[in-house]
């Protein structure tokens, strides 16, 4: 059941960091009239003693699990750039709902591939299922979760879009745990460039899939294009692979303005970067100095 949300993202954040200072004057309270009650015994006239403190302090920790998740969830469904009030249609009313059909979606989808051909089960219809759901990031996690690592790798490659955006809800909120960011280092080149063409991910995300593939030399399952067009809408990520990876970054230069078909994915990634204004001026300097020492480096950028 959907829900149309209205919240300001820096105004719920002060509530947030407001009824944490509540859980601490609770936490602190507590022990000394627990004390108090046990040194009065039958004198003690209160009826539930620290039963009300203990509810005060369940009410805060609960709104502050739901305002978080609304939080996240509205900052996935429209742009986080906008500052003050942001709206929404929520495709769940709360995060244990989301949770519940994430793991029913994800039961749908190993049941498909399970079936596969033999009984004609149909992988793609039940990841294409999820599609509207996927920005939930609450959803996307649990959706990650009981699919697992190895099944979510297998099936990127075919269909990347839903699957992609699942991982990106779920990282940009912090919702990932060391193996989901751990799986870039080992995932084919097919499923990594399927992570971050079928879904914006975070520059964190970028830097990693573009520093892996690029010490992979042997590896030939991608091509320039597939990483610069990511880079071209996220400048600051690809300013920062110039900047600091050097070597792969030249790597990945060369490589591109030697395939016609990443020309135009090239020009506009380093027009973006390297533009004045863009990024912290050191960075964008040092993002520079790569460019102008990579062969055709000079020519590609004075393009861009």
């Amino acid at each position: 059941m959907a829900e149309f949300v209205g919240i300001d993202p820096r105004g719920a954040h002060e509530l947030i960091r407001r009824m944490e200072a509540g859980k601490a004057y609770v936490s602190a309270t507590r022990p000394g009239l627990e004390t108090a009650i046990a040194e009065a015994e039958q004198d003690w006239a209160g009826r539930q003693g620290t039963t009300a403190l203990h509810r005060a302090w369940v009410l805060f920790h609960d709104s502050q699990q739901d305002l978080r998740w609304r939080i996240d969830t509205i900052e996935q469904l429209v742009p986080v750039r906008e500052r003050g009030m942001l709206s929404a249609t929520f495709p769940f009313t709360a995060e244990h709902e989301a949770r519940l059909a994430a793991e029913s979606a994800a039961h749908a989808i190993l049941a498909a591939e399970r079936e596969g051909e033999r009984e004609g089960g149909d992988v793609a219809a039940a990841v294409a299922a999820v599609e509207g759901e996927v920005r939930d990031p609450a959803y996307a996690t649990a959706l990650l979760s009981t699919l697992g690592i190895e099944t979510f790798t297998r099936l990127l490659e075919g269909h990347g879009g839903p699957l992609a955006q699942a991982y990106a809800s779920a990282e940009r909120t912090g919702r990932l745990g060391d193996a989901w960011h751990e799986l870039v280092a080992t995932a084919p080149a097919g499923a990594l460039t399927a992570l971050v063409t079928g879904a914006e991910q975070s520059g964190t995300v970028l830097n990693r899939v573009a520093t892996t593939l690029l010490n992979r030399p042997q590896d030939t399952g991608w091509s320039p294009g597939d990483l610069l067009r990511p880079y071209a809408g996220n400048p600051l990520a690809f300013q920062q692979l110039l900047a600091e990876h050097p070597r792969e970054a030249r790597a990945l230069l060369s490589a591109a303005t030697a395939d016609p078909a990443a020309a135009q994915a090239l020009a506009t990634a380093l027009h973006e970067a390297l533009k004045p204004g863009v990024g912290a001026d050191g960075l964008r300097e040092r993002a520079w100095a790569t460019v102008i020492g990579t062969p055709g480096g000079r020519t590609a950028a004075e393009g861009g």
